[in-house]
């Protein structure tokens, strides 16, 4: 399969459905002619349709049927309802992609008797063009290499790519697709702490934005271990020193890895709930 004169359905209006449409149109991967949408909140599907120039259809199934890739873009706990309904819409020509977290191919195709299903997990930074999807390497009987260049050409269009084993995908979940949550959680963190130190709400907002944003492009174009980088601004004695003790003392590392592998345990429930 190939991006040319496709038609993209989309299975919900959501932030990552925005994020993807909108990236789709804006580097002209699929013109907007070409593709659909259906959500259940009327004024969400409005919205889009009016933002986007792209044709909203009331059911699920209209969508399937008016598309040649249809994206499941809803959240993982209304995913069997959504399958049991789009189910007699869904052919053997469909690629079917899922952005559910935790929702394993094999469960989808239970619910799908048709179509080829690939699963994929991107991510909230989608929505500037920043995002990191992970997609779930699939079996090459059911999928051909023509057809995961048109995944990754599909999410090429709001970030990177990476290509995954499926059973990776909890932890990337966990890792990337929760991962910004985390991060902006401590950006909060930063900001409050700005706060209590004297600054004002807004130029400490704007020092942590931006010295996140600083290091992480520092992190990219020094191509340094995350360890150099902080030894590099950690002076003995000096304030990163002391700043960094208080997060020791408080088994930061520690809590952060909790984090990542409580999100994992997470999705995983998800995945069962399905099965």
């Amino acid at each position: 399969m190939t991006l040319d004169n496709k038609k993209i359905g989309f299975i919900g209006a959501g932030n990552m459905a925005e994020a993807l449409i909108k990236g789709l149109i804006s580097s002209k991967t699929i013109s907007k002619q070409n593709i659909f949408a259906s959500d259940t909140n009327a004024k969400r599907l409005k919205y889009i349709c009016r933002t986007y120039s792209v044709r909203g259809l009331e059911k699920n199934t209209e969508a399937a049927k008016s598309a040649d890739i249809i994206v499941l873009a809803v959240k993982p706990q209304i995913m069997r309802k959504v399958l049991s309904s789009l189910s007699p819409a869904v052919k053997k020509k469909h690629m079917v992609i899922s952005i559910a977290a935790g929702i394993k191919v094999k469960s989808i195709k239970k619910l799908l008797s048709k179509g080829k299903v690939i699963r994929v997990m991107p991510n909230n930074p989608a929505l500037v063009g920043e995002g990191i999807t992970a997609i779930s390497i699939p079996k090459k009987s059911e999928v051909s290499d023509s057809d995961l260049k048109v995944v990754q050409k599909i999410f090429e269009s709001v970030g990177k790519t990476v290509l995954v084993q499926e059973e990776l995908m909890d932890a990337v979940t966990a890792l990337s697709g929760s991962g910004p949550g985390f991060a902006y959680f401590f950006v909060e963190a930063l900001i409050d702490g700005g706060v209590a130190a004297g600054l004002t709400y807004n130029s400490a907002k704007d020092l942590a934005i931006q010295t996140l944003l600083g290091a992480s492009k520092t992190l990219i174009e020094s191509n340094k271990k995350p360890e150099s980088l902080r030894a590099m601004v950690t002076s003995p004695g000096g304030t990163t020193q002391a700043g960094l003790r208080v997060l020791e003392s408080k088994d930061f590392k520690k809590v952060i890895s909790q984090a990542i592998v409580s999100a994992s345990r997470r999705a995983k429930e998800l995945s069962e709930g399905l099965s």
